[in-house]
C-alpha cells in the first residue's frame, strides 16, 4: 500500500465534510436507479434490511422510509464520523426503524438469517478480497432474502468526448491509485460469481452507465469527482503538478465546449436471491 495514498481514514477518499458533500450529490443523482433496484429486489415494507458501508447513510434513511415503522434498517460503515452523522440525522427525523452501526466489513457480525434484504453499493471496490464479506453478508440472509450489489465493471471504459490525452491521464493515475491501496475499480467483473458461490441463485444483472453533457445536473458528479482527488494523486507521485493543471484547463474549456460528453464508468448491478 502506498502510504502517501493511505492515511488513517478507512476510506480512501476520506471522511472530510467536502467528500460527505460529493457523497451526496452522488446519492442524489443515482437515487433513481437505486430505487429501480430496490423495486426488483422487492424491498418493501416491514422488511429487515441492512445498509453494508452506508457512508454517510443517505440511502439508509430512504431505505428506513422504504420499510416503514414496522421494518428495521441496519446501517454499518467503518467510518465513526459517517455513522455519528447518520445517528442524528435519524434522531432528527424521528426516525426509529434504523439503526447506525460503526463496524469493519470484514468484521460484520449477522444473526443467521435475520434479514430480508442488503444493499452494497461501491464498497467492494475497495477490498482486496470481497469474498469473505459476501459470505458474511449471505449468512444473515433468510433463505429467499434479496442482496442488491451496486459496483464498478470497467473503470477504464470511461471516456471524455471528443478523447482528451490529460483526462485519459487522470484516468489511469485514478486506476492505478485504487490498485496500489489494493482495491479495483473492475471488481463487478467478479461479483456475479462470488455471490454464486456463496450461495445465491442471481436474478437479473442490469448494466448502469450514463452519457452526461457539461451543464447538466450530472456534470456535477464527475467533476466533483476528480477536482477534489487529482490532487491527492498529485501528492501521491501518480501525476506532475502541470499534469494537473493540463487536466484542469482542459476540462473548463470542454465545459464551454459544444458537443462535449463523458461516458460514465460502467457499473454493474446485481440482484440475487439465497437460495
Amino acid at each position: 500500500m502506498d502510504s502517501r495514498l493511505a492515511s488513517e481514514e478507512p476510506y480512501l477518499l476520506g471522511t472530510d465534510p467536502e467528500e460527505g458533500r460529493r457523497l451526496e450529490t452522488q446519492h442524489r443523482l443515482w437515487a433513481g436507479a437505486a430505487r429501480e433496484l430496490w423495486d426488483r429486489a422487492g424491498f418493501g415494507a416491514g422488511e429487515r434490511l441492512i445498509d453494508l458501508g452506508c457512508g454517510p447513510g443517505f440511502a439508509a434513511l430512504e431505505l428506513a422510509d422504504r420499510v416503514g415503522a414496522g421494518g428495521q434498517v441496519l446501517a454499518v460503515d467503518e467510518s465513526a464520523r459517517f455513522i455519528s452523522a447518520l445517528a442524528r440525522e435519524a434522531e432528527r427525523l424521528g426516525i426509529v426503524q434504523l439503526t447506525a452501526r460503526v463496524e469493519r466489513v470484514e468484521d460484520l457480525r449477522l444473526e443467521p438469517a435475520s434479514l430480508d434484504g442488503a444493499f452494497v453499493r461501491w464498497l467492494f471496490c475497495f477490498l482486496p478480497d470481497p469474498a469473505p464479506v459476501i459470505d458474511r453478508v449471505v449468512l444473515g440472509l433468510r433463505p429467499g432474502g434479496r442482496l442488491v450489489v451496486w459496483d464498478y465493471l470497467n473503470y477504464s471504459a470511461t471516456t471524455l468526448q471528443p478523447r482528451s490525452p490529460a483526462f485519459d491521464r487522470v484516468l489511469a493515475a485514478v486506476y492505478e491509485s485504487w490498485r496500489r491501496t489494493g482495491g479495483s475499480l473492475n471488481v463487478g467483473d467478479r461479483l456475479p460469481a462470488q455471490i454464486v458461490e456463496s450461495g445465491c441463485r442471481l436474478i437479473d444483472l442490469v448494466p448502469l452507465v450514463r452519457f452526461v453533457r457539461p451543464g447538466t445536473t450530472f456534470w456535477d458528479w464527475p467533476t466533483q469527482f476528480f477536482f477534489g482527488y487529482v490532487p491527492r494523486l498529485v501528492e501521491a507521485g501518480l501525476l506532475t503538478e502541470a499534469e494537473q493543471s493540463a487536466f484542469e484547463s482542459e476540462w473548463r474549456d470542454r465545459e464551454r465546449a459544444p458537443g462535449v460528453f463523458l461516458s460514465t464508468p460502467p457499473m454493474i448491478g446485481i440482484i440475487a436471491e439465497k437460495e
